[in-house]
């Protein structure tokens, strides 16, 4: 420090820091990020020194340590100063007053200064009891007075009594993790906090802090000579952290403050002091300087794993190596880590993709083992081109996209450790892109992702909820996933780019082979992404003409849930308050208004025999593979409705041909379906039509302590009826006891057979206090013999059963029936005709209407 300068003058000293910072700032582009920090650190460490012997407590037992950032000789812009100041006795009233002042004088010329005043032993005691303030000791660097007071500080922690190098290590992850935590596990928000978001300069400290505790290393820069890390981990994580820093160095200057959240509004400034641009290239130069800190954030974030996983494994033996199970020629499972059984198993890139597959397959795998995410990136960063340029790769992403744990477990590491943007260009292009607008909170690629999970939640929500009704009758889940997945591919969020973003979709769902009304779907639904969202902003939903035109757009019962779900789900993805109940409510009116005009005749039939044909051609050859008689299938299959194959998947129109076409003919089926992945166990049940057959059901069912969530009653063309019915236990879970299906499967049994009289339906309890009277009305039929029929009631099984009981008393055939639960409410859609089967005029419908609603009233 210069000896002219004043040291009791405030005014000098200021202005003395400042034109430093200013010289500094002068060689923020000629200089390595980490020289500025420590040219900082020591220029302030000679004036603590000079007005620290200014009021002469050097002549004192005292010491001045530089602990935390600071003791690293890290030192940002507007960073807190953080000192330990040791005693080794009791301060003299005129020490006290000599440190008073001397710590008044920093503040007055403005460092934002953090300070204790301990013992050794306490500060010894403190390190114990508080791992935040052990991590701080760490760093402890002695400025003036005893050098004995940090060396012996330091020897305390690097030995075991303190902290063993397990304990900081355990202490260390559970404050990541709640990082983590607090910021929902991703690095890419909008407005980053460079400090405290995964990936963000913390991440790469607690590196530095758990290898120097365990090591007794000095400075954390020496973990690049002692092998702690591969060379070229040390070399990536050295330039993303120097990334980072110059982002908060330039952050520190721009705001003159110290502010770790890279707010939209210092932005554009940020980017000016780094020199990517100004003026009309500002919007340019913002993106430019994101997408390359997303990266450094990403990779700090991928290196962090890594290095903390390889370091509990091989370096603290925490766990050994111990339950190694083979899954087959390629991989392996250790302590619930997946891994390579030998360097060269990526060569075939299939089993990059396999590889995540598995983890959806296997319960017992928690995640991926070091070494194989080091080859991973080796082999990600050695590719000529894409991953789905290979056929293998494309069957297996498919598969995963289809697997019912394929979103929640794996695809989150796909996005993370950078396989989605090695899969395809389209996903690379939009990872780390910025989105300009008030409401979104994350960059495009993170948006897409979260969407994503919030499609794969609704399986999970309480069953009572309008979305996991909806969500259990989609017939074409697939669509929906890729549909969101590529839903911003064009990187911006406009109606052109809707469209140009739809293009996109289609040519990769075309890539992949998917059937022609999958990639339809896909299609209208990227195109029209948004539909709804733009519908309750900006049109009067209670105009009928509003609605008409709106049901004419979508044109079928499944794109509208298809399109309401993933509407859903790219709101709640934009932020955490932009989905609220306003929301909720006008979306879930305008749903219930479309799904009533398409009742009323406006589906599209085209679509709809496009579903039928390739179903039956899906299914067809997958019969003919198990020995069903070709001649037979066809004469069945010409029995049945078309909408049995519209509104069933494959695998269930597979399922119930199967089944029935193995047993004589007229036998009578009743079975449960093999899989409840979906959230529900399904019963099939096929018989001689008799009347009353399907309360009888449903009375039993309920009676059983089942609540019917869905369910379909057809008529064939000989006389039998084909009942397929969605049932829940009275905890709203599926049936996985295989003794009490069984029970059930008896019961109907009898139920058909009449030997057994269900007993008496209850209200449901919650249900009691609710006046409710159910509202019927008569939808659009082209059959003029027959009335179509709508009753919207509470979910009281007593409602569904007077229904019934005063159709058949008024010798009223139902040839068909649909019950969906929406929420608390059920939707029940019945097809009807007099005995006579005769004309069902307007007046005879108007008036059954009035009957049923003063009965059942």
């Amino acid at each position: 420090m210069s000896n002219a300068l004043d040291l009791n003058s405030i005014s000098e000293l200021k202005l003395h820091i400042k034109t430093f910072d200013e010289k500094l700032n002068e060689q923020f582009l000629t200089l390595p990020v980490q020289s500025l920090l420590k040219r900082r650190a020591k220029h302030i460490d000679e004036m603590l020194v000079s007005l620290w012997k200014m009021y002469h407590l050097h002549n004192t037992s005292m010491s001045l340590n530089a602990v935390g950032g600071y003791g690293r000789r890290a030192l940002h812009p507007r960073s807190d100063i953080d000192l330990a100041i040791i005693v080794e006795q009791e301060l003299t009233p005129q020490q006290q007053e000599q440190l008073s002042l001397f710590l008044t004088r920093l503040w007055d010329f403005g460092l934002d200064i953090g300070q204790t005043v301990r013992t050794l032993s306490e500060s010894i005691a403190s390190a114990k009891s508080d791992i935040t303030i052990a991590t701080n000791l760490l760093d402890i660097r002695c400025l003036v007075g005893s050098k004995k007071h940090a060396q012996s500080i330091k020897e305390q922690l690097y030995q075991d009594e303190l902290w063993t190098s397990l304990s900081f290590y355990d202490a260390k992850m559970d404050e990541q993790l709640q990082r983590h935590n607090k910021a929902q596990n991703t690095a890419l928000y909008l407005e980053p906090n460079l400090k405290n978001n995964p990936g963000g300069l913390r991440d790469v400290h607690t590196i530095m802090w758990i290898a120097q505790k365990h090591f007794s290393l000095a400075n954390a820069n020496a973990l690049k000579t002692i092998g702690f890390l591969q060379q070229d981990e040390v070399y990536e994580l050295l330039e993303a952290y120097d990334f980072i820093c110059r982002v908060r160095w330039a952050l520190h200057c721009v705001t003159q403050s110290a502010q770790d959240v890279l707010l939209f509004e210092h932005q554009a400034a940020v980017a000016e002091f780094m020199h990517f641009g100004q003026g009309d290239n500002s919007q340019l130069a913002i993106e430019r300087m994101m997408r390359q800190l997303f990266r450094a954030m990403t990779r700090v974030r991928e290196l962090n794993q890594i290095i903390c996983d390889s370091f509990r494994l091989d370096t603290l033996n925490e766990t050994e190596r111990s339950n190694l199970d083979s899954i087959d020629k390629y991989f392996s499972v250790c302590n619930g880590l997946i891994e390579v059984k030998f360097t060269q198993a990526f060569i075939d890139k299939r089993q990059v993709m396999r590889m995540f597959k598995l983890l959806a397959e296997n319960d017992n795998i928690e995640g991926i083992a070091p070494k194989t995410l080091r080859l991973l990136r080796q082999t990600r960063r050695g590719l000529l081109g894409e991953l789905q340029d290979y056929q293998g790769c494309r069957e297996e992403f498919l598969a995963i996209l289809s697997h019912p744990k394929g979103l929640r477990k794996c695809l989150g590491l796909m996005h993370r450790y950078g396989v989605l943007a090695a899969y395809c260009s389209q996903w690379h292009a939009i990872e780390g892109q910025m989105q300009f607008d008030m409401h979104n909170a994350f960059t495009v690629d993170e948006h897409t992702f979260k969407a994503i999970q919030y499609i794969d939640s609704f399986a999970l929500n309480k069953k009572n909820s309008l979305t996991y009704t909806i969500y259990q009758n989609i017939s074409n889940r697939f669509a929906l996933v890729f549909a969101t997945l590529c839903h911003h591919l064009s990187g911006k969020q406009t109606i052109e780019n809707s469209e140009l973003s739809a293009i996109q979709a289609k040519e990769l769902a075309e890539e992949h082979l998917l059937k022609g009304s999958t990639t339809s779907l896909i299609y209208w639904l990227v195109a029209n992404q948004n539909l709804l969202i733009s519908a309750i902003q900006t049109q009067d939903i209670s105009e009928p003409d509003v609605i008409k035109h709106l049901a004419k757009s979508v044109g079928s019962q499944d794109k509208l849930n298809a399109l309401f779900l993933f509407t859903i789900a790219d709101m709640m993805a934009t932020n955490e308050s932009y989905w609220n109940d306003w929301q909720e409510s006008q979306l879930t009116l305008l749903y219930m208004a479309i799904r009533d005009a398409l009742k009323q005749g406006i589906e599209n039939i085209f679509e709809v025999r496009t579903v039928i044909r390739e179903n039956q051609a899906d299914a067809k050859p997958l019969l003919l593979q198990q020995g069903i008689d070709e001649t037979r299938l066809s004469a069945f299959w010409h029995t049945l409705p078309n909408n049995f194959f519209s509104s069933n998947s494959v695998a269930d129109i597979v399922e119930i041909t199967q089944h029935i076409l193995t047993t004589e003919p007229g036998t009578t089926r009743v079975f449960a379906g093999q899989n409840s992945d979906h959230g529900f166990t399904s019963l099939f049940v096929y018989t001689q039509d008799r009347a009353k057959l399907f309360v009888d059901l449903f009375k039993t069912l309920a009676s059983s302590k089942l609540k019917v969530k869905d369910a379909q009653m057809m008529q064939t063309k000989d006389g039998r009826v084909l009942e397929i019915i969605k049932v829940l236990d009275h905890k709203d879970e599926p049936i996985d006891d295989e003794p009490r299906i069984e029970q059930i499967i008896k019961r109907i049994f009898r139920a058909i057979e009449r030997r057994e009289r269900p007993r008496k339906l209850m209200t449901p309890r919650a249900l009691k206090n609710f006046d409710s009277p159910p509202v019927v009305t008569v939808l659009h039929t082209t059959k003029k013999n027959r009335a179509l029929l709508k009753v919207n009631s509470l979910d009281d099984p007593i409602y569904l059963e007077q229904i019934c009981n005063l159709l058949s008393e008024r010798n009223l055939v139902i040839h068909s029936a649909k019950i969906s639960t929406l929420g608390e409410c059920t939707e029940n859609v019945f097809m009807v005709s007099n005995a006579e089967k005769t004309v069902f005029g307007h007046d005879e419908q108007l008036k059954l209407v009035d009957i049923i609603e003063e009965e059942i009233a």
